[in-house]
């Protein structure tokens, strides 16, 4: 990187991180955002830019709100994608265990059953749970629905069969 660019991130380092917290509104999120901006940056075999402050300040601008808005940015695949998947499920628990003390002890059950369960299985079924429809987990997740189709399908044999081996065993 330039000696321009690496000056510019010393003299304004706190400004562009007051930036980043403008768009995270949290500022560990921000200071994870401003890192991997300034990551990227340093990969970047040669920036085509003036080296003046401004072209420089708004370039890396640019890149924080594409890395924090886009969920196709390298920041978004790496870090909020999984954080969003599970305050989601951390949530779809508080709700589900503020029902009535049957579905407490359904849930009991499945999360018994869960134990034994790929993450990613019982992630997705939760979810399923949650949202009612694959077609809504699709949406969800981004993930293509025949996947969903068939991590739950085998999710809900799995857990249907240990459910009754276990009422059998009672």
């Amino acid at each position: 990187m330039k000696p321009e660019i690496n000056n510019y991130l010393s003299r304004h380092y706190y400004t562009l991180l007051s930036i980043a917290f403008k768009y995270t509104k949290n500022n560990d999120w921000a200071s994870e955002l401003l890192h991997e901006v300034i990551l990227q940056l340093y990969e970047k075999d040669e920036l085509k830019l003036k080296l003046d402050d401004n072209s420089i300040k708004y370039y890396i601008i640019r890149m924080l709100m594409v890395n924090w808005c886009y969920p196709s940015s390298p920041f978004y695949i790496k870090y909020k994608k999984y954080n969003y998947i599970h305050v989601d499920l951390n949530e779809a628990m508080m709700v589900i265990n503020d029902e009535t003390s049957d579905q407490h002890n359904f849930m009991d059950i499945l999360e018994q059953e869960f134990s034994d369960t790929f993450w990613f299985s019982k992630i997705l079924f939760q979810k399923y749970i949650l949202l009612g429809s694959l077609k809504k987990v699709s949406e969800d997740t981004k993930i293509p629905l025949t996947s969903i189709k068939r991590y739950i399908k085998e999710t809900k044999t799995e857990i249907k069969l240990n459910v009754l081996n276990r009422f059998d065993n009672e």
